[in-house]
């Protein structure tokens, strides 16, 4: 029994190591109770409460904010992230505490990021030894650390990352099948489905693998077909989200977020001094990356294609990342390149690419070096990845002191703080409402809401701050208005008018072109009822009692949409499990040969 308990621990060593390495991250905020309250907390938790209250009601609505974000109806899940943004909702619902879902939440994109990161390493032949290190190093890393310290939505989408580099080093590899469609579909599908911005980073990124998978292939038009069907079933598993996409992009003038004053202070560098976060890549992961270029650019006749591969192309994303790059010149002449907003996201391209081929150019300096020096090299490693893990959970402990000495300090919530005593506010996160944290913090982030077809983003951002006129539309426009859900997954509003029946009267709800509005039982046609800079309802009431049901119809049926993908995911599950249990059931026999 106890050889049998060995062998398995043997068998199981990294995937049990990763997650050991995820609880020994999150220890500081186990032991103090803590709630990172980072700049975007208000933001990402009432898109998770909207969808667990909409799961406990079972009072749905695919596009509105049904109850998060004061129910306005905004559309928020449906263009960021629904899939992921669904299951932290789930994770809510089970556990009906913040603190607890943080934990749960935070332990899980930890663990996916090491597992995916593990299956790259494999990918790239390297050993468990040399796998499981780069795992542990990549679950360290800033990109996953910044939703784990800091809620940062961007670490759950660098998570999912390394499944799209595990298919494109597996098209440089496998030159009879360079490409498996249904596992191309599924990791774009995941990325898409859980951040944006990190799908649009990965396709940029994957490019040149693809360029010269194609050269390399002797099938080429098969080649082709392959990644049309990758195309496809892309499609299929992503269907809501690119439905969501055409259906309020295409029908409305969608405010883009802010552009800062400049690039370069947004960018990429190392500290020797300070702990690593958003822009400071760190002395530790400085070394690694400074260390695999330097040896790159000496030893490149000595390089394979796919090692030349990974080094250049995440060297050159973290240039990209740097001030090196000219990026206000850049931003000048091509104002659309504003969306990246902060030129430190292009590093995460680089974690995943430099830190495998790293720990690979460190294997194959020990296999040619006396014992002597391995042991050096090895030790040298051992503690480079201790200290790695240290700065971690140092962040951690950091953070854990903040909360305990004044809670907001790590973000830049403070102008929003309804709430001033620090006792109130740690209790009121930690508290059984879940509500208390919206009393607690209104952040009025104006993300996605619609603005007037005649003027641009930038006008809006040049006349007015959106986050105050939505503070003063939304959050301070809820007085006598009695707001309820409906079972169909409308809004209704109900007030007393007793004053000037032609006075006009603006409303805390976000209209859309597709949004269906009622005002006492009559629907509204555009000419009805205006809206404001930021897409605010405003009517005309009448006398006495009135009424206003908000709805939205968009130009297909979600049921559809939802079904469609649901069936393709299952027949992919079913093709995962399959795959799963010929490969497991032949490295048996390989391994009882």
């Amino acid at each position: 029994m106890l050889l049998k308990f060995k062998n398995l621990g043997k068998k199981y060593f990294p995937f049990i190591t990763i997650v050991l390495i995820a609880l020994f991250i999150l220890s500081p905020q186990i032991n103090i109770r803590f709630i990172p309250i980072g700049s975007d907390i208000s933001f990402h938790y009432n898109r998770f409460y909207d969808l667990s209250e909409q799961i406990r009601s079972g009072n749905y609505n695919y596009f509105m904010s049904l109850y998060g974000f004061n129910t306005s109806g905004r559309i928020i899940n449906a263009l960021y992230g629904y899939d992921i943004a669904f299951l932290n909702g789930l994770i809510l619902f089970f556990t009906q505490s913040w603190l607890k879902f943080q934990l749960i939440s935070s332990f899980i994109c930890l663990v996916i990021a090491g597992i995916t990161m593990y299956f790259l390493m494999r990918t790239f032949d390297c050993d468990k030894r040399l796998s499981t290190i780069g795992s542990v190093i990549y679950m360290a890393s800033s990109p996953i650390m910044y939703y784990v310290r800091a809620l940062g939505f961007s670490g759950w989408g660098a998570a999912f990352l390394p499944c799209i580099f595990i298919q494109a080093i597996r098209s440089i590899k496998n030159k009879e099948k360079p490409i498996n469609p249904i596992f191309l579909g599924l990791s774009m599908s995941l990325l898409v489905n859980t951040h944006i911005l990190s799908a649009v980073l990965a396709v940029l990124a994957i490019i040149p693998f693809y360029l010269v998978s194609f050269i390399q292939s002797d099938k080429k038009l098969n080649w082709i077909k392959q990644l049309f069907l990758s195309i496809i079933i892309f499609t299929l598993l992503s269907l809501n989200t690119l439905v969501a996409y055409i259906d309020v992009f295409l029908s409305n003038n969608i405010l883009q977020p802010f552009i800062p004053n400049s690039f370069i202070t947004n960018s990429t560098y190392i500290s020797i001094t300070e702990m690593y976060g958003n822009r400071n890549i760190g002395i530790f992961f400085g070394i690694i990356f400074l260390f695999q270029l330097i040896y790159f650019i000496r030893h490149i006749k000595y390089t394979d294609t796919l090692d030349r591969l990974m080094t250049t192309i995440g060297g050159g994303f973290l240039l990209l990342s740097t001030s090196l790059f000219p990026w206000d010149s850049i931003i000048d002449a091509y104002p659309f390149l504003s969306v990246i907003q902060f030129p430190f996201r292009f590093s995460v391209i680089s974690y995943i690419l430099l830190v495998p081929v790293f720990l690979k150019t460190i294997h194959s300096i020990e296999q040619h070096i006396p014992i002597k020096q391995f042991k050096i090299i090895s030790l040298s490693l051992m503690i480079l990845v201790s200290f790695i893990l240290f700065e971690a959970n140092t962040i951690m402990v950091k953070n854990a002191q903040r909360w305990q000495d004044d809670p907001v300090a790590m973000g830049n919530n403070r102008p929003n703080l309804i709430e001033k005593d620090p006792d109130v506010i740690r209790n009121n996160l930690r508290g059984p409402d879940l509500t208390k944290i919206f009393e607690t913090i209104e952040k009025g982030t104006p993300d996605y809401l619609p603005i007037s077809k005649e003027t641009t983003s930038q006008e809006i951002y040049d006349a007015m701050d959106p986050y105050e006129v939505y503070e003063q539309e939304i959050f301070n426009n809820q007085k006598n208005i009695t707001t309820t859900v409906l079972e169909n997954g409308s809004i209704k509003l109900t007030w007393d008018n007793k004053k000037n029946v032609t006075k006009k009267k603006q409303l805390p709800l976000i209209i859309y072109d597709h949004s269906i509005i009622e005002l006492n039982g009559k629907l509204l046609t555009k000419s009805d009822y205006e809206t404001s800079d930021i897409g605010s309802l405003i009517i005309t009431p009448k006398n006495g009692k009135n009424t206003v049901i908000l709805s939205y119809k968009p130009f297909v049926n979600m049921t559809y949409v939802i079904f469609i993908k649901i069936t393709a995911t299952l027949l992919v599950l079913l093709y995962c499990a399959r795959y799963s249990y010929r490969y497991f059931t032949d490295k048996k026999k390989r391994e009882n040969l």
